[in-house]
Formats: structure tokens, sequence, C-alpha cells
């Protein structure tokens, strides 16, 4: 049975004078409570991007948060994984009531990576305390 989500919260991610993606958080009661799952990130790209800086920036993100072990530890998987993206199309990372993620492109399945904990610090970097974009945080999990 495929889990019904409802939006938390939504945020633009800008860099500079670019819109990069929109992003939109969503939970099956609508709200998030931190380390929830299950849970649904849906990032739409405002401009076209090479999986492999979007992978950059997940490491550069990882850096920011201090989880250095994670710098360069999933690149092979993700790379696999994620495809170039063209402006207007959505990546997404669902995760289900254990905690394991999937990604998908276009509501296309693309995998995950089974890693435990993978899923915590992939969306730490929107959704935790110490994340690069408070702003964007506090809007994507409804706070005020």
């Amino acid at each position: 049975m495929a889990i019904e989500f409802k939006t938390v919260g939504q945020s633009r991610f800008q860099y500079y004078f670019w819109d990069v993606y929109d992003a939109t958080l969503a939970t099956p009661s609508g709200t998030y409570k931190s380390a929830q799952h299950p849970v649904k990130l849906s990032l739409t790209y405002l401009r076209d991007f090479a999986a492999k800086d979007i992978l950059n920036a997940t490491n550069e993100q990882w850096q920011h948060l201090g989880k250095v072990e994670l710098i360069g530890k999933y690149d092979q998987q993700l790379l696999s994984l994620w495809p170039d993206i063209k402006e207007g199309e959505t990546l997404s990372f669902v995760t289900d009531a254990q905690g394991h993620g999937v990604f998908y492109h276009q509501q296309k399945k693309l995998g995950g990576v089974e890693a435990k904990g993978f899923a915590n610090d992939f969306l730490a970097i929107w959704l935790s305390a110490d994340t690069s974009e408070p702003t964007m945080r506090k809007q994507l999990i409804g706070a005020q």
C-alpha cells in the first residue's frame, strides 16, 4: 500500500542571485518531528544540474554538518542512482517507517543506499538544526 503524504512545508533554495530548487517536505500526518519516518523530501530544480554537481553539493553539506566520515563514502552509489537533472524535473527521497530511503526522479524509482543511517544523514542536509540553511529548514518543517 502506498503511503499518502501531506505537505509539511515548502521553501525555495537560492544561491546568490540564482534560484536553484524548490523543496517540499511531506509526512503522512502533515507535521514533522525530528528524525521522523516516513518522510518525503522533493526537490524541483529550477535549472539544469549534472549529477556530479548535486553529489559535490551533498558532500559540501556533510562537511558543513561535521559529518566528514560521509564525504566521498557514497559517491559511487549516488552517481549510479542519480541522473543529470533538467530544469523543471524533480528528485525525491522517500523513507519508510524503518528509515530506509529510496530516490525517485520524476516519480520513477531509482533505488536507495542500504547503509544504516544513510537516510537520516542525507535528510540532515535540510532538516538538521545545524543545516547551512536554517530559514529553509524552518519553512520545510513548518516552524514559525
